[in-house]
């Protein structure tokens, strides 16, 4: 049977719209006293407001390829520029008193030197792994924001970009399997990719989210790695019980394409060793 994903529309009609989003029937007093949930939802606000940038680097790693390229610019860039809008009038109407622009431009000066073009993945097979990881992370992610919202604007937000996440990460693997057919990566190089990838995702970018968004709304406070340590365990919490690992896991093993037996008997090793990571 052929795999569904060599056969995506390229360029199709976004599923949703800003102005779907019924901001003006937030409930605020289900949410804005819950710190956690302004940490999470600013820095969430920041990564995506820069995937012009994300879009950029990748368009120089395809440059001679049109099919990805339309794609990258059509669809992929501004879906994820309109989570970061979205995110944004979200935080703003919860939390009117936080200067988000200034936190922002905090956070794109200090995250820059990690998004150089040369930290891509070598081969372009490489590097669609690279972000099929990177569109499980944010996937998993805003699945559980979408299972434990507190507010009803925020789930159905959330939800529409978890679907485009999930969305994203198809296109990349389509991408992916038809490099793989011209550059033939092995089965150990993807698997090495996978886990360098895991290894760093969410490190950096969290990290200097969180403290731009901490120090903006904290005049004169010092974010440290203990402020930080702090945020990941309410996180964690929050993960422990909710975060979709199976779907997460299964997602990650696709690329590698192991035989349907291997696959099955590794799903519940690796779920077991994603839950020591998510939630440690």
């Amino acid at each position: 049977m052929p795999d569904p994903d060599t056969h995506l529309p390229i360029v199709a009609p976004h599923p949703w719209l800003i102005d779907q989003i019924a901001f003006d029937c937030i409930a605020h007093e289900r949410i804005v006293s819950e710190d956690t949930w302004f940490y999470v939802l600013a820095a969430a606000s920041f990564v995506e407001s820069l995937s012009d940038l994300y879009t950029h680097n990748l368009l120089g790693h395809m440059e001679d390829d049109p099919e990805a390229s339309q794609w990258l610019r059509e669809r992929w860039e501004p879906e994820e520029l309109q989570h970061g809008r979205a995110l944004r009038r979200y935080v703003e109407t919860v939390w009117p008193a936080f200067d988000w622009q200034t936190a922002f431009d905090g956070f794109c000066a200090d995250y820059r030197p990690y998004c150089k073009p040369e930290l891509l993945e070598p081969t372009r097979a490489l590097e669609m792994v690279a972000r099929c990881v990177v569109e499980t992370g944010t996937s998993g992610l805003y699945g559980l924001l979408q299972q434990i919202s507190p507010e009803p604007v925020l789930t159905t937000l959330v939800g529409h970009i978890r679907s485009d996440e999930v969305g994203h990460y198809k296109y990349f693997y389509h991408f992916f399997l038809r490099y793989r057919e011209i550059e033939r990566p092995s089965r150990w190089q993807v698997a090495h990719v996978l886990r360098q990838r895991l290894g760093v995702i969410g490190q950096e970018d969290a990290y200097l989210a969180v403290k731009n968004a901490f120090e903006v709304r904290n005049p004169g406070r010092k974010f440290s790695p203990e402020d930080f340590q702090r945020f990941q365990h309410t996180a964690g919490h929050w993960a422990r019980t909710d975060y979709p690992y199976e779907m997460t896991v299964k997602m990650l093993l696709r690329p590698l394409r192991l035989p349907g037996f291997i696959n099955r008997m590794a799903l519940p090793l690796l779920m077991r060793q994603a839950r020591r990571v998510v939630a440690p």
